[in-house]
């Protein structure tokens, strides 16, 4: 396969159109008279005395009448495709992850992976592939403000000599459920009312109390790691585990992390308030001119490894999204460097279309038992079926020579899997510890954000939903709970005035 950036870059000439004259500047404070030779000092005419200027046939700025001003034809084929063109011109929006911006530039690989993998592109120090990343804001719109309170999409498509290897990440390392039957009552739990489209803090503080698995997800989102301004400033994480398969057949699981070069960086509920004001697009401006400039944008990716028959001995299941690694035990081994320097050309062709799927695989690189990227594994693919049509893998972003379904790397041959067939909750879940031991990691100041952030919400809730949540927060500390309520009785004492 090319590994030219230029292969998924639409070429400038291709896209502009030229006229038989240059575009003349106008004074839009000057009114222009829609007729050849009118003068500003003429008097106005009557309509009968106006005689039409003679068009060429190949003028097509008018639509086709009788006469200067009869009827429309319905014969007219230029102005039916003029606006059929202009209806199917734009691209359904994606169900999630509506809102996002793209970049392109390539993977180096830095440390050998031989050993755990046999993916052709990290076999050896200094291979180059080039990438097209994607980012967004899970719940949202076109119109939702980058620094509001939500999860940041960081997406990277690798184009390789085996074919296409799609790793979705994250900027949370944990999930809302740990099932993916329950993603879709997620995600109508974090949308708008379907009566009015308007948000409803009931619908999202009922999911943290109808799933005690999201508490620890909560103590995520609502802390200061929630909110953020500039993406280039996020990490990445895959959350759901893989598979690492090696030449000799040994499999790892592995978690997938990008670190940003340029350091972490958050902000707090404030000043995320103040700039979607001032600048609702802050963080896709802020990548698009950084780039333009000629600042790369550079990310260091690093994978923790396990081997899978560590899952016997550990306190909670490895395959649950809802719990990250401990690094001390399991530390981030590094693999490469992402760098972008290269803006898209043609924003709906190169960013918008880009189709991507977990199932996109290379062999070496496969799925684990993990039961929401198991449910990924398709519906990626459906979606973009519905969104972008049955031919989206020959859109040029997408486009992957000699594609077949032959292509697709299945995973887990060679295994013996047995049991019976049911559908039944891990059996250990333990949807507490890691959030009490997030919490107590904070600082004193994170504390504080935490507490305001989840009480200036859960107080719009419904009393019920309240106490759930904060018998759940009970659960992670009692000292939290209680700073919690009490924030909240002052912001009660608000209300109305």
């Amino acid at each position: 396969m090319n590994n030219n950036n230029k292969e998924f870059q639409s070429e400038k000439e291709n896209t502009q159109c030229t006229t038989g004259r240059q575009s003349e500047p106008i004074n839009h404070n000057q009114s222009q008279s829609p007729l050849p030779d009118a003068d500003k000092n003429s008097k106005p005419m009557a309509a009968a005395n106006v005689k039409p200027a003679k068009t060429k046939n190949s003028d097509v700025s008018h639509s086709q009448t009788v006469g200067v001003r009869g009827p429309v034809l319905v014969q007219d084929t230029v102005l039916h495709e003029t606006l059929e063109t202009f209806v199917f011109s734009t691209t359904l929006p994606r169900r999630i992850h509506t809102k996002g911006y793209g970049a392109f530039g390539y993977f180096c690989t830095t440390h050998s992976m031989k050993k755990y993998t046999k993916a052709g592109f990290l076999q050896m120090p200094n291979q180059q592939v080039p990438v097209a990343v994607r980012f967004s804001l899970a719940a949202s719109n076109q119109g939702t403000p980058d620094t509001s309170r939500n999860v940041r999409g960081f997406s990277t498509r690798f184009y390789t000599n085996e074919g296409m290897f799609d790793l979705l990440c994250n900027h949370l390392p944990v999930f809302f459920v740990r099932d993916a039957i329950r993603v879709p009552d997620v995600i109508s739990h974090l949308s708008p009312s379907p009566v009015n489209n308007l948000t409803d803090p009931e619908r999202l503080w009922s999911l943290f109390a109808k799933y005690p698995e999201a508490t620890n997800m909560l103590i995520w989102f609502f802390s200061d790691l929630g909110t953020v301004k500039s993406f280039r400033h996020i990490p990445g994480y895959s959350v759901s585990t893989y598979v690492w398969r090696n030449a000799q057949g040994v499999r790892h699981y592995v978690k997938y992390h990008w670190l940003p070069m340029a350091g972490a960086e958050y902000i707090n509920q404030q000043e995320a308030q103040w700039l979607a004001c001032q600048d609702p697009d802050i963080a896709g401006r802020d990548l698009y001119d950084s780039i333009a400039k000629g600042k790369a944008v550079e990310y260091k990716l690093c994978v923790q490894l396990m081997n899978p028959e560590d899952a016997k001995i550990l306190p909670f299941d490895p395959l649950d999204d809802t719990k990250v690694w401990d690094e001390t035990q399991y530390p981030l081994c590094p693999v490469g460097r992402m760098v972008l320097n290269h803006n898209p050309d043609n924003y709906a062709e190169q960013v918008e279309k880009l189709a991507f799927a977990p199932a996109n695989l290379l062999p070496g690189l496969e799925f684990s038992d993990d039961k929401v990227l198991q449910g990924r594994t398709f519906i990626y693919s459906d979606a973009q079926r519905h969104r972008l049509g049955p031919d989206f893998r020959n859109i040029p972003v997408n486009k992957q020579p000699n594609w077949s379904p032959a292509s697709m790397v299945s995973s887990g041959n060679g295994r013996y899997i047995a049991g019976e067939i049911m559908r039944a909750e891990i059996p250990n879940p333990d949807n507490f510890t890691q959030a009490t031991q997030k919490y107590e990691s904070f600082s004193a100041a994170a504390k504080k954000n935490l507490v305001n952030n989840i009480a200036s919400g859960l107080v719009n809730a419904q009393h019920n939903t309240q106490c759930i949540v904060l018998w759940h927060l009970e659960q992670v500390s009692p000292s939290l709970a209680e700073m919690v309520r009490n924030q909240m009785l002052l912001y009660a004492g608000t209300v109305g005035r």
